[in-house]
């Protein structure tokens, strides 16, 4: 699995491309943010083709992009899970309004309902894992061959996501990580929505956010 990071818009939102392997055309985008403009340009500059766009969650800083990436390709699928579906169409929900720029994009083409869906795009395979707490319908992907988790908003370098949004839940957030994330290999990568990459190892090590029972 090929990892390319596009740090995207003032919220400095982490944006992957991902492909199969170094020679592949074809990548999924995750969470294309505000001010899209260099993520468009490296796609077209390395002749690469986004077949799906995942989002993590609803929240303006990923999903501010997702319109220019339809214009430009077309045929790229969106998909989401179902409980921050209506975020996207909803600038209230999805929080644009709140941050005063008022982004709206059409409804998703591909609704997740479950953690036990395997998403397949691109020669690529992930399990989507519900991680509520950030955002009702927050969720992360996991690649156990690759050992790579995309953990969106849920856990970072250190810290945990925020959960004084609307629909947030701080209990819900930690349950989250320790019964959905930390029960992961030590060695998964974690490749954050913001911020640096890190390890699940790391995280049960040294996160003041988690309590130490975590399986130290």
């Amino acid at each position: 699995m090929i990892v390319d990071t596009i740090i995207m818009g003032d919220y400095q939102t982490n944006c992957y491309c991902v492909r199969n392997n170094k020679d592949a055309a074809e990548c999924l985008v995750i969470d294309p943010g505000l001010e899209p403009e260099p993520l468009v340009q490296m796609l077209k500059e390395n002749d690469r083709t986004p077949v799906d766009i995942l989002l993590t969650h609803g929240h303006v800083d990923h999903i501010g992009g997702v319109e220019s990436i339809r214009r430009h390709w077309p045929k790229v699928r969106v998909a989401i899970h179902k409980d921050d579906a209506s975020m996207l169409i909803n600038p209230e929900e999805n929080l644009s309004l709140m941050a005063g720029c008022m982004v709206q994009t059409r409804p998703a083409d591909v609704l997740l309902d479950s953690e036990e869906v395997y998403y397949q795009a691109a020669g690529l395979r992930f399990r989507i894992l519900h991680t509520p707490g950030h955002s009702p319908g927050s969720i992360c992907l996991y690649s156990a061959h690759d050992h790579i988790l995309f953990g969106g908003d849920t856990l970072f370098a250190g810290s945990v996501g925020r959960t004084d949004f609307p629909g947030g839940s701080h209990e819900a957030l930690i349950d989250s990580i320790n019964t959905k994330l930390l029960i992961l290999p030590k060695r998964t990568q974690v490749y954050t929505g913001h911020g640096p990459e890190t390890t699940i190892g790391n995280e049960k090590k040294f996160n003041p956010f988690l309590t130490p029972n975590t399986g130290l």
